[in-house]
């Protein structure tokens, strides 16, 4: 009886996280499905800044609370070499062919941001985004806060290649045991 007591010490915390980990496990998995479903849309050009293709991304998030409200974010991000064309866009007070902030680096063209937006933002940032979720081009071709800091070492584009984005953030406090570390959620990316 005593050999019990001591050993549950051990073994109730070990098979708490056992679960802990295996049903975020799950969860991880499917969002995989979600942000590779969703950003296969998305590459192909299907705006999600409408209320039909945000309800048919809800209904593919089903049991993520993809709202305003709920425990789940997705990101969309449209992300792009800044060209010498670009730096001419954004500058056009200035003679053409000067360089600029973000000429040649990955920078956001637009982000659309589904669910509950407090929950995070992308690895990559958060730009200075329009009312219609698009970065101006001043923006895209001179503000270093749309440049998408870290994309590079995810994926190396050439000139005018784009690449689309997809993460969703998800809250777990379900999950959450107090004697452990760490912040309840689960990330997931994809890339196309």
């Amino acid at each position: 009886m005593v050999e019990f007591t001591i050993s549950s010490f051990v073994l109730i915390p070990l098979v708490l996280g056992a679960f802990v980990f295996g049903f975020k496990l799950v969860r991880s998995l499917q969002m995989e499905q979600i942000v590779r479903d969703v950003g296969h849309m998305f590459a192909r050009n299907v705006d999600f800044r409408t209320t039909g293709a945000a309800q048919v991304a809800q209904q593919l998030a089903s049991g993520f609370a993809l709202t305003s409200t709920g425990t789940s974010e997705l990101i969309l991000s449209q992300i792009s070499l800044v060209q010498q064309a670009d730096c001419d866009a954004g500058n056009p007070t200035l003679p053409a062919g000067r360089a600029c902030t973000n000429l040649n680096l990955p920078t956001y063209v637009e982000q659309v941001v589904l669910g509950n937006s407090g929950n995070g933002n992308s690895s990559f940032g958060a730009p200075p985004v329009q009312g219609d979720d698009t970065v101006s081009p001043a923006d895209f071709a001179n503000n270093s806060s749309a440049q998408a800091h870290g994309f590079s070492s995810a994926l190396a584009l050439q000139t005018g290649e784009t690449a689309y984005v997809t993460e969703m953030i998800n809250l777990t406090p379900e999950f959450n045991i107090s004697a452990f570390p760490g912040k309840p959620l689960i990330y997931a990316r994809s890339i196309f």
